[in-house]
């Protein structure tokens, strides 16, 4: 005997992210993608604003297929970023998390330039696609990426006096003029010198810091909110990294009986097959140590568990059509889970192993029934163990390919297995599902999927329904 069970899922789940150059070429930036920007919309936006006359971003498909390949975490270290941009010949290594500030986005940068860790910065906006965002944008790389690069081409600068160095420093545009005058002034009246050296570190101090602002974009918290440096933000989860996942959903359910007589044997057991039937369906993931570090390989490690129920399914025989048959059809699973993220990028494959016990219960009401033979449907409740893997490739961060299999090494079938039914079998089952993850934000997912599971019998004939 084989029984089938074919089902559609349809759930809402909630996802509890150098070579060297010529002195003439434009720098290049190889930008990973955005932690938290599901859509890429913010991605193309920031391409797009550095992108230009003074600035040169290597292509969103080579980064990722370069971070890919090298295996690098999103949350690089000095030396992954020499790596990646040596691979894709970048003068920069751009990583950037979205992020929310009150009614604001926040865009956090961490900078590799060089090869080395420079200094990252903060961006609070509303619009990405305005032009003072663009514009704000721009500016800030071109002072963060292209003087670097440039000063690294050209070689250190001669040496100078403490207060010209700084000076320069400070103020590229205008410090010089300043401190020449000073100069000729200490020429001048040799014997004031050392007061006016004095004062001149007095009043100069605090523009020294403000200055340095200006380069860092400090200052410009004051005259823009856009614009701020803070440490970076505790890193977010993409789809295929979730730290805990729970889906609530639909589920419309078809079971259906098959059986294998011998020859010539009218009387044997018909095939059953009822109409599709809705049922309310429920599974949960959790991954603990993902909170803390999606990308470690022990954030992998994790819990799930399911449950599924039909809402409401009525049978009824030919002999006594007019008695109805109350049917409950349920399943529940919990296990252990081990997931591997292929890649660090949103649209990274992943794979999830695990193992898990349940219950697969199909029973029904015969009291009603005057003859409850009518119905040879028999009960049954699985007791299974159930290894399996799970495969998730996403198309682009937004949508991906997911499917699956189990085994399912059943230890108890329940009362199918009583004297009084078909008695004593050997008993094999598997259980297949493929479907499509629609990500509609950072927190929110549509599931489609489709489920089969099929059980086979080979009764050893020790029963009272299966001696015929």
């Amino acid at each position: 005997m084989t029984r089938t069970l074919a089902t559609v899922t349809l759930a809402m789940t909630a996802l509890l992210a150098v070579l060297p150059r010529s002195a003439d070429a434009k720098p290049k930036i190889a930008l990973t993608a955005i932690d938290g920007d599901a859509s890429g919309s913010v991605g193309d936006a920031v391409t797009e604003a550095l992108d230009g006359d003074e600035l040169t971003v290597i292509s969103q498909r080579t980064v990722n297929k370069a971070v890919d390949k090298l295996g690098l975490d999103s949350e690089m270290t000095e030396k992954q970023a020499k790596k990646l941009s040596t691979e894709v010949e970048a003068d920069a290594v751009v990583i950037a998390t979205l992020g929310k500030s009150g009614a604001n986005k926040t865009l956090q940068f961490k900078l590799f330039i060089n090869g080395k860790k420079a200094r990252g910065f903060k961006v609070t906006y509303n619009n990405a696609k305005s032009d003072r965002f663009r514009a704000k944008l721009r500016d800030k790389f071109v002072t963060k990426i292209a003087g670097e690069t440039t000063s690294d081409d050209e070689g250190k600068p001669k040496k100078k006096g403490k207060g010209e160095s700084e000076g320069d420093e400070e103020d590229p545009l205008g410090g010089k003029g300043k401190k020449a005058k000073a100069a000729s002034e200490d020429e001048e009246d040799k014997p004031k010198k050392a007061k006016k050296s004095d004062d001149d570190e007095e009043d100069e101090e605090p523009k020294k810091k403000k200055k340095k602002k200006v380069a860092s974009a400090d200052d410009e918290d004051e005259d823009d909110p856009e614009v701020s440096v803070r440490a970076s933000s505790s890193p977010r989860h993409s789809a295929n990294r979730v730290a805990a996942r729970i889906d609530v959903g639909v589920s419309v359910k078809n079971r259906q009986l098959t059986y294998n007589n011998r020859a010539n044997f009218p009387e044997g057991p018909k095939p059953f097959k009822n109409a599709p039937v809705p049922g309310a369906r429920f599974e949960a993931e959790l991954y603990p140590l993902a909170f803390a570090n999606p990308k470690s390989i022990a954030a992998g490690l994790g819990f799930a568990a399911e449950y599924d129920k039909t809402i409401s399914l009525t049978l009824r025989t030919s002999a006594e059509p007019a008695v109805p048959v109350k049917a409950n059809q349920q399943s529940y699973s919990v296990g252990a889970r081990l997931r591997f993220v292929l890649g660090s990028t949103a649209t990274s494959p992943s794979i999830t192993l695990g193992a898990g016990y349940g219950k697969r219960r199909f029973t029904t009401d015969k009291s009603g029934l005057q003859m409850q033979s009518s119905l040879d449907v028999p009960d049954t409740n699985y007791t299974t163990i159930d290894p399996g893997l799970s495969i998730r490739i996403p198309f682009i961060p937004q949508l991906a390919l997911t499917f699956g299999g189990r085994a399912l090494i059943i230890t108890n079938a329940g009362p199918i297995q009583q004297p009084t039914s078909y008695g004593r079998a050997k008993v094999f089952g598997a259980w297949a599902q493929a479907g499509f993850d629609i990500v509609l934000g950072n927190r929110f997912a549509i599931r489609i999927v489709g489920e089969f599971q099929q059980v086979g019998f080979a009764f050893t004939g020790t029963g009272d329904m299966a001696r015929n």
